[in-house]
């Protein structure tokens, strides 16, 4: 619930800081202030103050992108929240089988990635590499958007690979996703895949609720949705 009286100043800081960040670019500040829809003034500000915080810096071009500071504020949220260490060993169970797999979250009209590895890629060394995408061309932006299901598949014959998405409860704007060759064993049936990417989502949540790191394992669900699909 927000607070009854939310300072709007703070609000406004960690747009225009999130707008900069997220244009993967130098930015300059009338750009920034078009994208956040908030007067030129108000915008210099704000960009001055976090220049000076050290979150931010300007290049010789006067130009806006990210600061030291930030580095560190990134790595010391990720390590409190402790996402990435409740992810990796679920994900890792489907990646060792030959999938591609993610973690993302969505912004505005794209998902981030928190975590993208191919098979050929280190998961652990994959945070943050890579770049963001439309939602609407993601099965995580899919199942993270308003109204959206828990989680869902689909099939991408231009690519011949079937892709997985399941959202981290229900309040968390993150999602995983996991994707297959078609032909692949594990992909058929496709609902199987499904119910134990949700599940995976679902010992995600447990991981960071309880700040443990577990693995997947098969629980009476599972079992049983494999005793009526087989």
């Amino acid at each position: 619930m927000a607070p009854a009286q939310p300072n709007y100043s703070i609000l406004r800081g960690f747009l225009v800081l999130q707008e900069v960040i997220v244009a993967g670019r130098p930015i300059g500040s009338r750009e920034v202030s078009r994208l956040v829809n908030i007067e030129h003034s108000t915008v210099n500000r704000i960009l001055g103050t976090l220049v000076e915080a050290g979150m931010l810096q300007q290049n010789i071009d006067s130009k806006y992108l990210p600061g030291p500071r930030i580095h560190a504020f990134s790595a010391l949220s990720l390590n409190a929240s402790r996402l990435i260490p409740a992810t990796l060993p679920v994900l890792e169970a489907f990646h060792a089988q030959g999938a591609l797999v993610a973690l993302g979250t969505l912004w505005r009209d794209m998902v981030v990635y928190l975590l993208h590895a191919r098979v050929e890629q280190d998961i652990a060394h994959s945070a943050g590499v890579h770049e963001s995408y439309p939602a609407n061309k993601s099965v995580i932006g899919k199942v993270l958007g308003p109204g959206s299901p828990k989680s869902l598949w689909e099939d991408r014959p231009e690519l011949q690979e079937r892709a997985w998405g399941a959202r981290i409860g229900e309040k968390e704007n993150i999602g995983i996703a996991v994707v297959l060759p078609f032909g692949h064993p594990l992909a058929d049936p496709p609902e199987r895949m499904r119910m134990q990417v949700e599940l995976a989502a679902e010992k995600i949540q447990y991981n960071l609720h309880h700040c443990v790191a577990e693995p997947l394992r098969e629980d009476e669900r599972w079992k049983k949705l494999n005793e009526r699909l087989s």
